[in-house]
Formats: C-alpha cells, structure tokens, sequence
C-alpha cells in the first residue's frame, strides 16, 4: 500500500523456453508493461509468466462510463431478434447494461498512473521474490529427480561398456562356425589371419568406446550444472547431446542384451529432458 492506494498482483508461471510476461489490468496501467517486464526479466530468465495487475484508490479509475456505440449495437440486435420471431421489444435496458463493454472503467489521467508506479514496482518486486522462492524450492526438487536419473544413467553405461568384450567373442565364435561350415563344403579352410580380419573389421564398426566416454562426461558436466542458478539452456543442449550418444550406440549394438539396455538408457534420457524443460 501507499498512502490512500493499494496493489495486489497475482502471478502464475508455466514452462517456457524463453521469458514472457502476459499482462492483464485495468485501463490505462498496460502502459507499465515494459517497464514491469524489464524489473522482471533481471531475476526470471525463462517462463511464461501471466501476471493480473490491479490498483485501487485515487490512482484507479474514479467512474465508470457508458459505451453508447455497444449499448446502440446490443439494442439493434434485440430489435431485429424481437421483429424476426414477432416479440415485443423491451421497454427497459437495465439488463443490457450487465452485458459485457455496455459499462467501461474510465481511464485514469496518465500522469496519476505515474505516480501510481513506484507503488507497482514494489508489489511486482514482492510477488517476484515470492515466484522466485516457490520456483527454487521446485528446483532443488527437480534437482534431486535429475540426479536419480544421472546415476541411473551411468550404471547403464556401466552395464553397457561390461558387454563389449564378451559380445565380441560371442560374434567372433559365430563368425568362426558359420564360416566353418561354408567353406566345409568346398573343402576349404579358414585361416587364423583371415578370422582376424573380419573380426577386426566388426569391432571397428561396432566399437562404442567413445560414445560411452563422452555420456559419462556429459553426465558429469550435467551433475555440476545443476549447481548453478540459471542452467537451464545448458542442460537442453547436454540432454540433446546424451540422447545423440545413446541413438549412435543403438545403431553399433550388436547383442540383444546391449540393444534392451539401450533402450533403458534412452528411456532415462528422454525422462531427463522433459524434467530439463522445466529449469530456469
């Protein structure tokens, strides 16, 4: 409050990419909208946020005013209703006074909304710090799923990277009694130096070494940043580079086992970006 004046602002934010302010208030105080963004976007970074602005005392409206031009309009249309279904027409328009734009608030002189903005600035600065504390407190919430879902990302990686030896001899004894067994009805053999080949050939195309150093990287650097105040467009573009990882290790997955764990990886993955969405 201030002196004979009062403001009370509401605000309600949603996930958003990027900062926006949706203002609703009486006639004449929209003008205040940039200034009432610019004191906002110096503490929210992200969101949509919808905000209901409402003055009262010498600085609201004094009166209200009658909208002749709607009044005229909503008589006209009752009077072609009333002559289209042969009706009488209403001797009274008190019901049509309720309806809405017939009653407007007279706007306020602009230089009272002036005086009326340090008043304004106060109580958005007020529900602000009220935002922003709720939002930590969802933060620090957010912050403790993100770090259940790291760790249950990085034992499927560890899972991951104990199959690679083991799916290699598997493939490597396939390889041996399928061709074993072709070349058989020739009655020719398979050399050592020739299994050798093929098998160094499949390793090269299916080796996922990098791709499970750079996930455990990234989900460290990950792990840092939800330490910081405002990670969330660095926590987008690492979510999008842990998933591009885990698709490159699906299309090198040999074994069925690697493939399921695979899908459990992306599965955490994608759980982790839609939580991400919600970070500041």
């Amino acid at each position: 409050m201030d002196g004979a004046n009062a403001c009370r602002v509401e605000m309600r934010s949603v996930n958003n990419r990027f900062f926006k302010l949706s203002l609703r208030a009486r006639e004449g105080f929209g003008t205040l909208e940039s200034r009432i963004e610019e004191l906002m976007r110096r503490r929210i970074r992200r969101g949509a946020v919808q905000m209901n602005l409402d003055v009262t005392g010498p600085a609201a409206p004094a009166s209200r005013r009658l909208d002749r031009g709607q009044l005229e309009t909503y008589l006209e249309d009752v009077a072609d209703f009333c002559a289209t279904h042969d009706l009488p027409v209403p001797r009274s328009i008190d019901a049509l006074l309720t309806l809405p734009g017939v009653l407007v608030d007279a706007p306020p002189d602009a230089a009272v909304v002036e005086q009326a903005w340090p008043l304004v600035a106060r109580a958005v600065a007020e529900a602000v710090d009220r935002l922003d504390a709720m939002r930590r407190t969802e933060g620090a919430s957010l912050a403790a799923a993100m770090r259940d879902l790291l760790r249950e990302i990085t034992a499927l990686v560890a899972t991951i990277r104990t199959r690679v030896p083991g799916v290699l001899a598997d493939h490597r004894a396939r390889l041996v009694d399928r061709v074993a067994k072709l070349l058989e009805q020739h009655g020719t053999a398979l050399t050592e130096a020739d299994i050798a080949h093929e098998v160094a050939l499949i390793a090269d195309r299916s080796d996922i070494a990098e791709e499970l150093v750079r996930l455990e990287s990234h989900v460290a650097q990950f792990d840092r940043l939800l330490a910081d105040d405002s990670p969330g467009r660095s926590l987008d573009f690492l979510a999008q580079e842990l998933a591009r990882e885990a698709n490159t290790i699906a299309s090198k997955s040999l074994d069925v086992e690697t493939a399921h764990a695979v899908v459990e990886l992306k599965t955490r993955i994608e759980r982790l970006r839609e939580q991400v969405q919600n970070v500041e």
